[in-house]
């Protein structure tokens, strides 16, 4: 099952209706009814999809989103209409750690995100280049094989394990040699996945940005931020 939520962009003189959805608040909209329900985000958007259809519309503090949670509607969003729906909403996680926004993950759609795409599919996914980098890959397994094989008598973070292999393999690929500092760089990035991960106040009410900083998010993120630069 598929799920993808797209920021309704507000167009004041034009009125479109949406599609049918749950009872909302004023103010919170949907919210308590994700926070009431099932504890896995998905799950809910999944049990609230069984009684409203796979097109559904939720509001989200000040957000207006719509849920798509059929395979048919996901291709119809995905790959028939993908250029219509692919630009995705600026999150406070990757306005704020993100670098100008300038990597592949996080450019906005256009001609700087085709440019990058083309060369990471010429310069890094190409077949050719793929199987140069097979040495390393196998390097690096076996030394993880090896890891988990000295630590057979005791319990292992698989985890931590998978994270520090695939950090090898990629620091390796791109600089030709291992982080000095692997530990605490995967640290740092174990910190912004953390920082990252779900929603802030300002990504459900962006005019309450200020709100980033009262409860120390904002802060955090970028003291992470830097804490990356420096390393």
């Amino acid at each position: 099952m598929s799920l993808e939520i797209s920021q309704i962009r507000p167009y004041p003189t034009l009125t479109l209706k949406s599609p049918p959805g749950p009872w909302k608040l004023p103010i919170i909209g949907n919210l308590h009814q994700l926070a009431t329900g099932n504890p896995l985000p998905h799950r809910a958007l999944r049990d609230l999809a069984k009684k409203h259809g796979p097109i559904m519309h939720l509001k989200l503090g000040q957000l207006e989103v719509i849920i798509i949670s059929s395979s048919k509607a996901a291709q119809q969003v995905l790959k028939t209409h993908e250029l219509t729906f692919a630009q995705r909403p600026l999150v406070l996680a990757v306005e704020v750690m993100s670098f100008g926004q300038a990597s592949i993950v996080f450019a906005p759609y256009g001609d700087f995100w085709r440019e990058l795409r083309k060369i990471c599919v010429l310069e890094l996914f190409s077949a050719k280049r793929v199987q140069s980098f097979r040495s390393i890959r196998e390097e690096e397994v076996s030394n993880l094989i090896e890891s988990i094989s000295v630590s057979s008598s005791k319990g292992i973070n698989f985890s931590e394990e998978s994270f520090r292999l695939t950090n090898g393999m990629v620091s390796r690929a791109a600089f030709g040699k291992k982080c000095k500092d692997q530990k605490e760089f995967t640290s740092l990035l174990e910190e912004a996945i953390k920082l990252a991960a779900g929603f802030d106040i300002p990504d459900l009410f962006p005019s309450l940005k200020f709100l980033g900083f009262v409860t120390g998010t904002i802060p955090a993120m970028k003291n992470e931020k830097q804490a990356r630069k420096d390393s």
